[in-house]
């Protein structure tokens, strides 16, 4: 676990503490984790343990917590969860279980295309006009393959992923 515990702290930590270092080399800073393997490897753990070390303030939302049947309700949730962060930076949000919300476009037929303005709403939180300043998204999934191919390109550069 040593490889993961050093990855989470360049990528959460270092950031934070030695901003001037990542502004004198010119590198822009992942704002993100994802954390995958299966289930039972500690995964939520971790996020919880690197929360508490580092001292940062840590919003925890499972996935489907913010999934409502109700129009629009389901956006509001992922943009208050951001607002929130936002709010009391330097933070995290972990969300676990992120394939409920980021999975596949056009995969959750007959929901009236809930999944895709989630989808679409998280892409634009994480990567939208109002920067993340000093928030760090963690996600964690046992079935990345659900995540949407999109979603993972889009933040390639942004997005660290450590295999448990």
């Amino acid at each position: 676990m040593e490889e993961v515990k050093l990855k989470l702290r360049q990528a959460v930590e270092w950031p934070l503490r030695h901003p001037e270092a990542f502004t004198r080399l010119g590198i822009r800073p992942p704002r993100g984790v994802l954390l995958y393997g299966p289930p039972g490897c500690s995964k939520t753990m971790i996020a919880k343990a690197l929360a508490n070390e580092s001292g940062l303030n840590f919003l925890a939302i499972k996935g489907p917590e913010l999934l409502s049947k109700y129009v629009g309700e389901s956006e509001r949730a992922v943009r208050e969860v951001f607002r929130k962060a936002r709010a009391v930076a330097p933070s995290i949000v972990f969300f676990d279980e992120i394939d409920a919300l980021a999975g596949e476009r056009g995969s959750s037929s007959g929901s009236g295309g809930v999944g895709d303005r989630v989808l679409a709403q998280l892409l634009t939180e994480m990567d939208g006009i109002e920067q993340l300043r000093d928030v760090t998204v963690l996600a964690a999934t046992n079935r990345p393959d659900m995540i949407d191919k999109y979603m993972i390109d889009q933040v390639k550069g942004q997005l660290a992923a450590c295999v448990l």
